[in-house]
């Protein structure tokens, strides 16, 4: 009896066993997943082809100087403030109002007119009259003068060099006393209806500053306006003195403002020989560009980016600019063919941009050839845009 129960203990140990660990939850799960390599391929007819005008061009391995993109400000041209001041002491009379700082004014547009600061009507004829009054009394002075020494030379008791002296004292008497009579005559007809002097713009500007109001008198010389001209602005580039050395300092620069995409072309500068200048603090030397701003698109303080070339080149894979494609989220894709009428979207990665070529350092292997013209019209068509 014994030996039977210690048998049916012992199956019963043997058939116990421990419950299995429950497996982790997933943190997440990808129903359907599509790799890049499986996106959709587009199959288009002969005839759809020919509609979109589509054109392809093979991706190439190229040797292309380096470029490095760094920031940069905008600066006002050496000697492109102009200070104008008043030529004669005077009031200030405006034509329609003293323009306001910050607008433009072109060449010869007016812009004040000062009225000079005269003496009074009645001061200037009292003035003339009196130098009339003093040159016929040395007219009358003069020609009794004149008459003695003739007097004398016909009785012989004075010299014909005398009478000539007289004489010639004589008429400039009666020109000094006909010109005083004509002033008298002048500041009897005269008044203060002077139109002034009409100070225009030299060029086209901004206006910077200006310092008087309609209305003011000013003295000579006072400065009136201060205007700035911004048709063209430097380029201060800083750069790290390390670095210097390997940026050409002759090729032109390529200025993007803030806010343009990255593979965007911006605007040429080219270099100029400006003043030196560096920054010991920062260990920076400051390279200067002349950029062409004829609707001041930019302003003097704006910080913007610069595409600076570098001396030594290297060797990348080269798409054309018109071949690139963005989605929503910030990728850059190519459309690639397949075969004949096929083609598949690709993503690449843009290093930067030279001119009309995209460097990238990830997409299509050379040979291979990508879409330029049609390119856009083929991403409507995968995502139900086109037709």
């Amino acid at each position: 009896m014994a030996t039977i129960s210690m048998c049916a203990c012992v199956t019963i140990a043997g058939c116990s066993k421990e419950p299995a660990a429950a497996a982790p939850a997933r943190a997440a799960t990808v129903a359907a997943p599509v790799k890049e390599a499986s996106l959709t391929t587009i199959t288009l007819s002969p005839e759809a082809e020919t509609r979109l005008a589509i054109v392809t061009v093979p991706v190439e391995r190229k040797t292309i100087a380096t470029t490095r993109t760094v920031g940069a400000e905008i600066a006002a041209p050496s000697g492109a403030a102009l200070a104008i001041t008043a030529p004669v002491a005077g009031t200030l009379r405006s034509p329609p109002g003293v323009p306001a700082a910050g607008f433009a004014v072109s060449q010869g547009q007016p812009l004040f007119r000062l009225v000079p600061i005269q003496p009074s009507d009645r001061d200037a004829a009292t003035d003339a009259e009196q130098a009339a009054e003093n040159a016929a009394a040395r007219l009358e002075v003069t020609r009794l003068k004149a008459r003695r020494a003739e007097q004398l030379l016909e009785d012989g008791a004075g010299s014909r060099r005398a009478h000539e002296e007289a004489q010639a004292e004589l008429a400039l008497a009666e020109a000094e006393a006909k010109a005083a009579r004509a002033r008298v005559t002048s500041a009897s007809r005269s008044g203060t209806s002077s139109d002034g002097v009409i100070i225009e713009a030299p060029q086209d500007a901004i206006v910077q500053a200006v310092h008087v109001r309609n209305g003011q008198t000013v003295a000579a010389a006072a400065p009136m306006i201060d205007l700035v001209r911004l048709a063209t602005v430097w380029v201060r580039v800083p750069l790290y003195a390390g670095e210097s050395a390997g940026i050409d300092p002759a090729a032109p620069a390529r200025v993007l403002a803030l806010g343009d995409a990255p593979d965007a072309n911006g605007i040429i500068a080219r270099p100029i020989a400006a003043p030196p200048s560096a920054n010991a603090s920062t260990a920076g030397v400051d390279l200067y560009f002349s950029l062409s701003n004829p609707n001041q698109r930019f302003r003097p303080g704006e910080r913007v980016a610069v595409r600076l070339t570098g001396r030594s080149s290297s060797e990348s894979l080269v798409v054309p600019k018109a071949a690139l494609l963005h989605d929503a989220y910030g990728g850059t894709w190519v459309y690639v063919s397949r075969g004949d009428h096929v083609y598949a979207r690709e993503r690449v990665t843009v290093s930067t941009i030279v001119d009309s070529l995209a460097l990238v350092s990830q997409g299509p292997a050379p040979g291979a050839r990508v879409v330029t013209d049609g390119a856009a019209e083929l991403f409507g068509v995968e995502f139900g845009a086109g037709k």
